[in-house]
Formats: C-alpha cells, structure tokens, sequence
C-alpha cells in the first residue's frame, strides 16, 4: 500500500481549514502545512492535526510555497489541495482504495475538481487536475500565479473528485496584481501566464486589454490546446463589450482550428444567434452542442451544462418561436 502527504499552503483560512483537514485525517499518512503569513487562528488549527507545520515568507509566487511544502513530504505521493476543499465521502473511500492498489511506477494521478454547482448542489465546471504526485518523479510547481505541474510521466485518471467549496473571497485584485507587478520588473511570460493574464484583465473589465492579450497567446502558437479553444471563446466575450459583435461570432469559430467543436462553443455561437432572432440558425448550432462528446479528460474546463440542459431549453425555444411541434 503505498503512503500519502497531504500538502497544503494556507492563509488566514480559519473559517474552512478544520472542514478540509478533518477529510484529510481519514487517509493522509502525513500532514504538511505551510503557513504563508496568516494572522488570524489559522496556524493554532493546523497543530491540532499536525506537527508538520511550516512558515513561508510569502513571496507573490505560488509554485514557490508549493515547492517548499512538497519539499518537506516524505511519503511515497504527495497530494496538494487548498484549505477550501472538501472531499465527501464517497471519494474518501475511493482514495482509500486507490492507495490499495496505485503502483509506484505512476507518476501523476489525475482526479476530477468540481469548482462550481447548480442550485441542487451538482456540480456544472468539472475538470481533471494532477492531484497526487510520486516523490520520485521529481517534478515541481511551476508558474507564479495558476500554478500547475508539468504531465510528464506515467499519468492515471481516477474518478475520485475533489470538490471546491469557498466560504469567502479572496482578493479579488491579487492575481493581477502580482502579474503588473512582473511586467513592471520586465518579466516574460510563458505562454500559460500570458493566457492567464488576459483571463484576469477580462474579469477586471479591461477588454481590450485582454483581447490584445489572448490574440498575442495566440499568435505565438505556443499554448496548450484547451488554453487556445478558451482564449478564442474570452476574446469572443471581450468583443461584445467593445462593441466588436461580429468579431465575437470570427473568435469563437477561430476555436475549430485548434481541435473539433466543442459544446461550450457550439452554444456560444448558437446563443449569438439566438440573440438576434435567427431561430433556425441558432437550432442548428445548440443541436450540434448536443451532439458534442464530453471529455473530462482533455483537461480543459468542462461546463456540462453545455451538453444537454442548456441547449435542449434553447431548441424548445426556437422551436416555439418558428411554430415547429
């Protein structure tokens, strides 16, 4: 049976950090938190779990933290989550299982994070992130902001999710924050924090800005492939805020060069029309969403509500306004 470290970075998470640790505690074989400058409970919480707990001068660096929180692990995997986490008890067990059976030749298992829910609590944005990492494959955090870790190795899907479940709102100028902050040291993005970059100048509703942003990730023909399908589709939002409406519709078609369509695109196009009262055209476009093959496993950001729901209420719609039974 192989070992698990839980690793964890905190910060003034007193209100969430006892739910998650006391999922935690149910198959971590090892606790390791890292306290990023908290001034709140937060720390006293982490020590009646465990001894393992770390200060880390905070650094606007995210991978850095991480880093050093893998560095202490000693356990066969290391398993990162954020104090807001919850994992239900269904996937408790699964994750007690699969320390049963996962093999140490495995370098990265993949499991699903639900991040957001529909009234009745089911989740709508799903998709699959590296959660558990073999100590011997020596791989490390990378990216200051959206931090993630390289898929090299042997990989494992596993349908065993983690659920995001925030009590507050972090600030919500940090992230942009910190990436002004390395333009104005004359830093390089990669191409990853260059798409994320254009992501949190479009939620600051600066979209211009962004669209310049995600079309130079784009013209550098450097980025990951879900990146590019999600830079095309926030471009086309940026476009109807400029009033841009058209080049919206040439944004989210611009996203069938980079893989086959997908239902997200299908239903923004189909909305685009439904919009302006092209019910025939629109139809076409929310059949064609329902006709999509969900792919939790590509690893981009999966709203299922884009396969079934959403576009069988619009069809229902068009096909009232065009007096079709």
């Amino acid at each position: 049976m192989i070992e698990i470290s839980v690793c964890m970075i905190i910060k003034n998470e007193e209100d969430v950090l006892a739910r998650c640790l006391n999922c935690v505690k149910q198959f971590a074989d090892e606790m390791i938190i890292v306290d990023t400058g908290s001034d709140d409970q937060s720390r006293k919480i982490a020590e009646t779990y465990t001894d393992k707990v770390f200060d880390f001068v905070w650094c606007d660096d995210f991978s850095k933290a991480r880093n050093f929180a893998f560095e202490k692990a000693t356990k066969d995997f290391r398993m990162w989550l954020d104090a807001d986490d919850v994992i239900l008890d269904e996937d408790i067990q699964k994750i007690k299982d699969l320390k049963q059976r996962l093999t140490l030749d495995v370098d990265i298992v993949l499991m699903k994070y639900h991040t957001a829910f529909d009234q009745d609590e089911n989740p709508i944005f799903t998709y699959y992130r590296e959660r558990l990492i073999n100590a011997n494959s020596h791989l490390k955090w990378q990216g200051v902001i959206h931090e993630v870790i390289p898929l090299i190795g042997k990989l494992q899907y596993e349908d065993i999710a983690i659920t995001h479940r925030k009590e507050h709102v972090a600030d919500p100028d940090r992230n942009i924050k910190i990436f002004e902050g390395l333009i104005q040291k004359g830093v390089s993005f990669s191409p990853r924090e260059q798409f994320y970059y254009a992501r949190e100048l479009y939620y600051h509703q600066r979209y211009a800005e962004a669209i310049d942003q995600f079309q130079a990730f784009l013209n550098g023909k450097q980025g990951w492939i879900e990146n590019n399908i999600d830079a095309c589709e926030m471009m086309g939002y940026c476009c109807y805020y400029v009033n841009r409406e058209e080049d919206a519709l040439r944004c989210y078609f611009e996203s069938f060069l980079y893989d086959v369509p997908r239902a997200e695109l299908c239903c923004d196009i189909g909305q685009h029309l439904f919009d302006r009262g092209q019910w025939m055209q629109a139809m076409y476009w929310f059949e064609a969403a329902i006709h999509c093959q969900m792919n939790l496993e590509s690893g981009g950001f999966v709203r299922r509500e884009c396969y079934d729901e959403f576009p069988n209420e619009r069809i229902a719609i068009c096909k009232e306004m065009l007096n079709i039974k």
